[in-house]
């Protein structure tokens, strides 16, 4: 039988696959969002899936300037939020690291 007061944690490799899946998909969202952030300000035309004539595009010239305000400040608060998640997966993993070597 179990003791209830017993806390549950996850294994290592657990922890490791959870701290790997959130450092990829930081790093992911913040250079996915750099790139259609310096398309954007570059071009004025911002791309949703793949370039060529069946792309999505929202052209700064036809979008009113709310639009603009708007997507000028998501990008970067994405980039923000997809560095964040990668440091605290890489903190994850560097605690997971250091727990490897005690011997309880």
């Amino acid at each position: 039988m179990r003791n209830s007061e017993d806390q549950r944690k996850p294994g290592r490799f657990q922890t490791a696959l959870t701290g790997i899946i959130g450092l990829v998909s930081g790093l992911f969202i913040a250079i996915f969002m750099f790139i259609q952030l310096r398309a954007a300000w570059n071009n004025g035309v911002v791309l949703l899936g793949p370039a060529g004539p069946n792309a999505w595009d929202l052209e700064y010239e036809v979008e009113p300037l709310s639009y603009i305000v708007a997507m000028s400040a998501l990008y970067p608060a994405a980039i923000v939020c997809g560095v964040g998640l990668a440091i605290a997966s890489w903190l994850l993993l560097a605690g997971n690291r250091k727990d490897t070597g005690r011997d309880d």
